[in-house]
């Protein structure tokens, strides 16, 4: 069985010479897939986190109300849940890898 032309393999439309070079160039030669707002940060890790949506709204609701993030919220949680467990505040961790850089 062979695959059906597209109906639109055969449009010219603008931009797209421009996006063939592109997608032809080495792969080394290709932008980075940070894009170019984004400031690069090798010392922080991109994570996520599933919540029951009822949490979310709770934690969203907090944010609101305080009139900041909620990545502030849930930074306050995970640096009580660092000082729980016996280790330093995530201030305490950043200046820390500061200094030994």
């Amino acid at each position: 069985m062979t695959k059906r032309p597209s109906i639109i393999g055969g449009l010219n439309l603008p931009g797209t010479e421009a996006r063939a070079a592109i997608a032809d160039r080495a792969p080394e030669a290709a932008p980075a897939a940070t894009p170019a707002s984004r400031k690069a940060r090798p010392d922080i890790v991109h994570t996520s986190v599933y919540l029951p949506r009822e949490v979310h709204r709770r934690l969203r609701e907090i944010a609101f109300t305080r009139d900041v993030k909620i990545h502030d919220v849930i930074m306050e949680g995970i640096d009580a849940a660092l000082r729980k467990h016996g280790h330093p505040t995530v201030e305490a961790l950043k200046v820390g890898r500061k200094a030994g850089d």
